[in-house]
């Protein structure tokens, strides 16, 4: 038979009625395979499950975010559900029940982080703690990491002494603008900037440094911008882009790679006269004395756990925590008191009977001022979105579902802080609720998760409650912040990038001492 007479003799098979009947058979098979895939598993959109894609068509069209996105699967299936996105099993966790068993009662079972392409070009393959996948390197250097900070955080003296200095040169920057209109997240953000390279570098890195306007602008842009992270999101979705030349990632590599080149030159320098003997005056000597220490079993394992790119990116782990925590929460707590000006009366009421005229705010008034550390944490409770990503390390359960190993999970800490079982009129802004009838505040309230909790607590918390605490009661006892003349108040809806930050706003800081 000749090849013509082939080819005709296929043509004659392949009739549309046995292309649609394929096609049928192909829809229901996958249908089939979805529904014995996520056997057990929490509810979700299998009907709509397509090859490569996923359930990605069962997301809401033109959202901007995952939370957006996701807005109708949550309004359909509640707090629990579970659906394919591109090559990733991922699984939805947005009620109290399952927050707290995912980050508490089942926290070793969900403490991985997915093996995202974004994030092992980010961490030099995800060797720190924040992304890091768990494990015996994670578990030591993140021991490192909270050594160290027990070391810097024991000499409250200094600390204070650090942050004061900055935030009295911010309210100096505010003084400047003499009461008009101006956007204060640059001179948050720099000012922050200065408290975190402080801390770590002591005079190592600080604003006369070369590289250090561009290395905080590389940091801000990799977290903030909406466009770069949405885009590394939809790409980390499919595993097969990792071997594609998206300038995304290619983006996000250099960036990571001039952020590791500018703190190894640092490191280096302190290297050559490091003296563990010598007060500990910053967090990097601590974080060397604390490597010093440590002990292992065997010298090989001290020489892979002990590398230089474990010890990079716990640095940056620092500046990540200690940067962007604090001047977002900085930069919502004002939106928050120009929007609830009676707020800002009681606190300044409180500012001038605790500390009156003479003097300025300290950490010893912490106890007395209340109501400051409670609209701190009222603006977190608003503020916090999902944590990042968990990755299931075995097979294991979630409020009786089945969730199979390597499942990646989101963790809705917003749909807890927004649950009227866990709090009274939720969605009205009350810093009272983390009062009691004593006045105190009420500090273990396990509904407030705005770090997390469990093994991915994060661990910088003690030190950035400290800073806020500072910058915030310093900034009210000097001024009062109300919003643009002529203008609606600063916007509630924020922008999402890698965190969730204020729209841009403008206000005036007028002078009260």
């Amino acid at each position: 038979m000749s090849v013509q007479e082939v080819l005709y003799s296929l043509c004659e098979y392949v009739s549309i009625g046995n292309v649609v009947l394929l096609l049928v058979c192909m829809i229901i098979g996958n249908f089939l395979w979805s529904l014995y895939d996520f056997r057990g598993m929490p509810p979700g959109p299998r009907a709509t499950r397509a090859p490569i894609i996923g359930n990605l068509l069962s997301f809401d069209r033109g959202a901007g975010d995952l939370r957006n996105m996701t807005n109708s699967l949550r309004k359909h299936y509640g707090g629990i559900f579970a659906l394919q996105v591109g090559s990733w099993r991922m699984v939805f966790a947005g009620s109290p029940d399952a927050v707290r068993e995912v980050l508490v009662k089942r926290s070793a079972d969900y403490a991985g982080r997915p093996p995202f392409h974004s994030f092992h070009l980010e961490t030099k393959g995800g060797k720190d703690i924040a992304v890091g996948n768990y494990g015996p390197a994670w578990r030591m250097h993140r021991k490192l990491f909270t050594t160290s900070l027990r070391y810097y955080l024991h000499n409250v003296p200094l600390l204070e002494s650090h942050i004061s200095r900055q935030v009295k040169k911010l309210v100096a920057l505010f003084d400047e603008e003499k009461g008009s209109a101006f956007n204060p997240a640059v001179l948050i953000k720099q000012s922050v900037a200065d408290v975190i390279t402080k801390m770590t570098f002591d005079e190592a890195f600080n604003a006369s440094h070369p590289s250090f306007d561009k290395f905080f602008k590389t940091l801000l842009y990799s977290m903030e911008d909406v466009d770069l992270n949405t885009q590394r999101v939809a790409l980390d979705f499919f595993t097969f882009t990792k071997y594609l030349p998206f300038e995304t990632y290619r983006k996000t590599k250099e960036m990571a790679d001039y952020v590791f080149n500018v703190l190894k030159e640092v490191v280096d320098e302190r290297n050559k006269t490091f003296d563990p003997s010598q007060p500990t005056t910053d967090l990097l000597t601590a974080l060397l004395k604390a490597r010093l220490e440590a002990e292992f079993d065997t010298i090989e394992e001290k020489q892979v756990l002990l590398a230089d790119k474990y010890l990079l990116n716990t640095l940056t782990d620092m500046f990540i925590a200690g940067y962007a925590t604090v001047s977002d929460t900085l930069r919502w707590l004002i939106v928050y008191l120009v929007n609830y000006p009676h707020i800002q009366e009681e606190i300044h009421n409180a500012l001038d009977k605790v500390v009156g005229s003479d003097r300025t705010p300290s950490l010893d008034d912490r106890q007395q001022l209340s109501i400051i550390q409670a609209t701190i944490m009222e603006t977190l409770r608003f503020t916090a979105d999902f944590t990042l990503p968990h990755y299931t390390l075995k097979d294991t359960s979630l409020c009786g579902y089945r969730v199979p190993k390597d499942s990646v999970v989101m963790v809705d800490i917003k749909s807890v802080h927004m649950d009227p079982k866990c709090w009274e009129n939720p969605t009205e802004f009350n810093p009272h609720r983390h009062i009691d009838d004593k006045g105190e505040l009420i500090v273990n309230q396990g509904n407030w998760l705005p770090f997390s909790a469990g093994r991915r607590v994060c661990a910088g918390e003690p030190l950035a409650k400290i800073e806020v605490f500072l910058y915030s009661s310093w900034l009210l006892h000097k001024f009062r912040f109300i919003g643009e003349e002529g203008k609606p108040p600063p916007s509630l809806v924020p922008n999402r990038g890698f965190t969730v930050i204020p729209k841009p706003y403008k206000i005036h800081a007028v002078r009260r001492h």
